[in-house]
């Protein structure tokens, strides 16, 4: 009777101690946090290639519209028509450019943003996915670039039509 009482009084005092211990353990052992080299994931990534050639093949073909107009001008750039043509034709081709520019950025966003919900969902114990730029600084162990990199690459990015470049032939 005297060891029952005995092993009652120590267990009334080791559960809540190991109750507060469990309870710490808890409180300490959070989900972590990773980073992700974005720059890095345009540069590797299938999608961020493809991105790059096409915005390359978009740039090449706006350009091609100044360099018309100024074909068209030739002899006459400093007159105020030519001036002018030239002028709108580059205000055309930096609009263009933005646009295409946007549009790219949003569809490879987007990729990515899926990407990392697919990688998320397999990494439970993951708690937030961060751009490295976003931070002071990270363990190397916390870059899960090539990770995702993996995950983005079973996407294929949906890219708007090439411009098509229409100018007036007829100088003003």
């Amino acid at each position: 009777m005297k060891r029952m009482g005995l092993m009652l009084a120590v267990a009334a005092v080791l559960i809540p101690v190991a109750c507060k211990a469990i309870k710490k353990h808890r409180e300490t052992t959070r989900k972590p946090v990773v980073v992700l080299d974005m720059e890095a994931l345009a540069e590797r990534s299938l999608p961020g290639r493809a991105a790059a050639q096409y915005i390359k093949t978009v740039q090449t073909i706006l350009h091609r519209g100044i360099d018309d107009v100024r074909t068209m001008y030739r002899g006459r750039e400093n007159t105020p028509e030519g001036a002018r043509a030239i002028a709108q034709a580059q205000s055309f081709y930096q609009q263009q450019m933005a646009l295409y520019q946007k549009k790219l950025d949003n569809e490879i966003g987007d990729i990515v943003s899926a990407a990392v919900r697919s990688w998320l969902k397999k990494n439970r114990g993951v708690a937030a996915v961060v751009p490295a730029d976003d931070t002071l600084g990270y363990n190397k162990h916390a870059d899960v670039t090539r990770q995702i990199m993996v995950e983005v690459d079973w996407y294929k990015p949906s890219f708007p039509p090439m411009p098509r470049v229409r100018i007036n032939k007829t100088p003003a």
